[in-house]
């Protein structure tokens, strides 16, 4: 994934998304820092692998368990703004989410594409999960046996 990330590359902020982004900047609580335009979106940071848990959740955290995962984080929001704020909602929406989004699109599509064309990927994906977790790992998910708290079909 990080070969096809520098492939892909990051993008550029036009003109209008640049007085875009550094008005919305305006609104951040104690961040007067000029933005990083080049620095945010067109560098790739190096590739690494964190052992500790990341501070978000998702089913993602249950499927790794169980199958080699893998993630990608693109610039979708101006930077230095708060996650789950109204201002990256306000990015999101405009061609620097677009872009961002497409980043990361292209991103997954290409390593899905070696996935399928290389199946040796795969087989050493799953022996290496398979050695890190151990071979008598068994998953249990924290909810257990029992329903779900809330069925929303009902």
């Amino acid at each position: 994934m990080d070969n096809n990330l520098r492939i892909v590359k990051g993008f550029t902020y036009t003109e209008p998304e640049k007085q875009f982004a550094e008005k919305l900047q305006t609104t951040f609580i104690g961040n007067s820092k000029p933005i990083p335009f080049a620095e945010a979106t067109a560098n790739i940071k190096p590739f690494s692998v964190s052992t500790e848990a990341g501070g978000a959740s998702s089913d993602v955290g249950d499927v790794s368990w169980t199958v080699p995962t893998a993630g990608i984080i693109t610039a979708t929001f101006v930077p230095g703004s708060s996650g789950h704020s109204w201002q990256n909602v306000a990015a999101a929406g405009t061609s620097i989410g677009a872009k961002g989004m497409m980043v990361a699109a292209k991103t997954i599509a290409l390593s899905a594409y070696d996935l399928f064309k290389n199946p040796e990927l795969v087989k050493k994906a799953n022996t290496e999960l398979t050695d890190k977790r151990g071979t008598d790992f068994k998953y249990d998910a924290m909810l257990g046996n029992r329903k779900p708290a809330l069925d929303y079909r009902k």
